[in-house]
């Protein structure tokens, strides 16, 4: 019998909860200024694209 979707989300948070629970998981650093910045530029950059295409600059 095949399982669900729901049945699969569970399982697979299930694990991951473990995994990080563990002692020896290492978490990911916090982001940091250069992050922000480059989350910012390319937002950004999306936006003046976004406009372009509205404007019919790009095609």
């Amino acid at each position: 019998m095949e399982k669900s979707i729901a049945e699969l989300i569970y399982e697979e948070t299930d694990q991951r909860l473990k995994e990080m629970a563990s002692p020896d998981y290492v978490f990911p650093e916090k982001a940091d200024a250069k992050d922000v910045i480059g989350i910012v530029a390319s937002i950004a950059v999306c936006l003046v694209l976004i406009v372009l295409c509205m404007t019919g600059v790009i095609v």
